[in-house]
């Protein structure tokens, strides 16, 4: 028999009034100060982290970005002064550049937040997110240690106590200035699992296809980008093997997340079309 008393909320745990609810209604608009390194490694390693379907690129091409993030519901603008807490994060996300059929797009296949709410929007939108310490260098040039001709930031990932990767960028000056981030074109790829909890209930596992609103990219330099992988508990990066430095850059990019993914394929077997 249908519930007659309707619950509410963008996300678990979920109430009459949706108050407790993990995810803020959407749309959020959301942006990044990023660290950011491309890199290239083997495509066959690079497949073992890409959804059934989805191929690496003959190039292996990938990325890394570390930032410190800002999220606000349009549900509540005023949340950034008022609880800033609620608005803040720092992310890290490992990436490949893959296609599916005809569409080649980017696929965030690890992410990692310092966030219980960013986790929950990873679950609605099928980004593969985990708790962990997240940290870059603070980029502020009134500090002594930042005003010589060479800057070099960095950033890091840990988890429980174990390092997990390290990236940098360096910048000459002030740092060559790109119209746009190289490579950074094409779909985002999305992949939503969600385990069966019982015999008569079936799994859910799809691909998907997102798109944002109200892009725009500013601040994009370029410099000479580092990245180690390190051999961590319940963590595979190792497995990428020796990888190759494309690119380095910081850049500040702006956005906003809706509920605006598509259906590409349905593994149970409805497939888009």
């Amino acid at each position: 028999m249908p519930a007659s008393r309707p619950w509410a909320g963008q996300s678990l745990p979920r109430t009459s009034t949706g108050f407790s609810s993990l995810v803020e209604r959407l749309p959020h608009h959301i942006s990044c100060d990023a660290l950011h390194v491309n890199f290239r490694t083997d495509p066959a390693l690079v497949a073992n982290f890409l959804p059934p379907g989805v191929e690496p690129l003959e190039s292996g091409d990938a990325w890394v970005m570390i930032a410190e993030m800002a999220k606000v519901s349009t549900s509540n603008l005023d949340q950034m002064w008022q609880d800033p807490a609620r608005s803040s994060y720092n992310e890290c996300v490992l990436g490949f550049y893959c296609r599916f059929g005809e569409k080649i797009g980017r696929y965030s296949a690890l992410v990692w937040v310092d966030r219980d709410w960013s986790l929950g929007m990873g679950a609605i939108f099928g980004w593969g997110k985990r708790l962990a310490a997240v940290d870059r260098t603070r980029a502020q040039l009134a500090n002594p240690a930042l005003a010589g001709e060479t800057q070099r930031l960095g950033g890091t990932v840990t988890r429980y106590g174990s390092a997990i990767l390290r990236m940098s960028v360096t910048f000459d000056g002030e740092g060559e200035t790109l119209a746009a981030l190289p490579g950074h074109g094409g779909s985002t790829f999305l992949y939503r699992y969600i385990a069966s909890p019982g015999p008569e209930i079936p799994e859910v596992e799809q691909l998907m296809e997102l798109s944002f609103t109200n892009v725009s990219m500013r601040n994009i330099r370029a410099g000479q980008g580092t990245l180690e992988f390190f051999d961590a508990p319940n963590e595979e990066l190792s497995s990428l093997g020796k990888v190759e430095i494309t690119g380095g850059f910081s850049y500040q990019r702006g956005w906003t997340t809706d509920r605006t993914a598509t259906l590409l394929h349905d593994y149970a077997g409805k497939e888009r079309g």
